[in-house]
């Protein structure tokens, strides 16, 4: 799998990704994303894109997944209840609307494309909230080494975890040229 920052030109098939993990949420019975704003929406993921935070994961030039990695303190999280964090870090990373194409579900694809952001990304504090249903994704940062920290008020309520990097998770630096993964206009 290949990762790296998204491109404007790639929100169409970012939001194929999107819609398909939400038809499987909501085949799933999982009322996440399913409201009537349509979060997460085009706007929204070009905004993760501006501002530089879109990454996606390709497998054979095909984008498989989508995550937004927020370097910057998240208001809710300040707010967690029915537990704490872990390490109360000023500084964390957070992954925000993970997605991945449902027709590779059970292919290990969002394990590993979490798992490449957490090596390629400076810093050592992670977190990550997930509906109280969504019970594959609360597996899948399990086996990332997350933890139950606690509740966060987002979109009513939902499950918070932790991970702190360890020093065998830092991936060595890569030089890719970008021309060899997208076209330009």
């Amino acid at each position: 799998m290949d990762i790296r920052q998204a491109f404007p030109n790639e929100v169409a098939a970012i939001m194929t990704v999107i819609d398909s993990a939400r038809a499987f949420l909501a085949q799933s019975g999982i009322s996440q994303w399913q409201g009537e704003d349509g979060y997460p929406t085009q706007d929204d993921i070009f905004e993760d894109i501006l501002n530089g935070q879109a990454y996606v994961g390709l497998v054979e030039g095909q984008i498989v997944s989508y995550a937004a990695v927020i370097k910057t303190s998240d208001p809710a999280y300040d707010k967690i209840y029915d537990g704490q964090w872990k390490h109360n870090n000023l500084r964390y990373i957070t992954f925000h609307r993970v997605a991945v194409l449902s027709d590779l579900a059970g292919q290990k694809i969002g394990q590993t494309f979490l798992q490449g952001l957490i090596e390629g990304t400076d810093g050592h504090d992670f977190r990550c909230d997930t509906h109280e249903q969504n019970v594959i994704m609360q597996h899948i940062l399990e086996k990332l080494g997350y933890v139950y920290c606690g509740k966060v008020p987002i979109d009513g309520e939902r499950l918070a975890y932790q991970k702190i990097k360890t020093k065998s998770e830092k991936a060595l630096y890569q030089e890719v040229e970008e021309a060899e993964h997208h076209s330009v206009f």
